[in-house]
């Protein structure tokens, strides 16, 4: 019987060859996305979330706790889509339109036209 053979593992220079070619395709796809229109955007996304509590035994004793989680939660992201889609700071899951409001669109302008993010 024929055994899978198993793939060589790429070069240190390799990987260096493949994470340019992968920054330059990135650069260029995010010359496709629209710069032009500022849009407000519900973004749901995974990732770490910290929770605290408290947990109580007895009345007369109890303790506070914190955690740290994998979960869910959202932001309002404003900006272009070529700006949201160069953000790589959040793993976004869903995407949904939001009313861009003049004070959403001034906080915008304040920030110097870059990315808004709100939580």
């Amino acid at each position: 019987m024929d055994r899978i053979p198993t793939p060589t593992p790429p070069t240190k220079e390799q990987l260096v060859d493949m994470q340019k070619q992968h920054e330059l395709e990135r650069q260029k796809r995010l010359l496709t996305y629209d710069n032009t229109k500022v849009e407000a955007k519900l973004v749901y996304y995974e990732g770490w979330i910290a929770t605290t509590g408290t947990h109580s035994v007895l009345e007369k004793l109890s303790s506070k706790f914190a955690d740290i989680e994998r979960g869910w939660n959202s932001v309002v992201m404003i900006g272009t889509e070529r700006q949201r889609a160069a953000d790589d700071t959040i793993n976004i899951r869903s995407t949904y339109s939001y009313n861009l409001t003049e004070d959403m669109l001034e906080a915008y302008k304040e920030n110097n036209n870059q990315l808004l993010i709100i939580k």
